[in-house]
């Protein structure tokens, strides 16, 4: 899966830093971002490929198409730890 493509070549990658090295290596474009600068995260759905810039529209997507997903088993134990790290404070 292969979520972050070129938009001059169609090429595709599967993290964000090869993509913008890539667009430097090849194309002579040099991303300019602030020092610590956030960037926009991508949730990539490791079972059909689905991506989405929103945390819970790629939640409910795991949730309803794929509710065996080791991804999901991974989300609510990291929520559980969470609650139970917030709730012992």
């Amino acid at each position: 899966i292969r979520p972050y493509k070129c938009e001059l070549c169609e090429k595709a990658f599967t993290q964000r830093c090869s993509l913008e090295s890539h667009m430097r290596k090849i194309h002579g474009v040099h991303q300019q971002y602030a020092y610590r600068q956030r960037r926009s995260k991508i949730f990539v759905c490791e079972d059909c490929g689905y991506t989405s810039s929103r945390p819970d529209e790629y939640f409910l997507h795991v949730r309803q198409r794929h509710p065996g997903s080791p991804a999901l088993r991974r989300y609510y134990r990291r929520q559980a730890h969470e609650n139970s790290t917030f709730a012992s404070t």
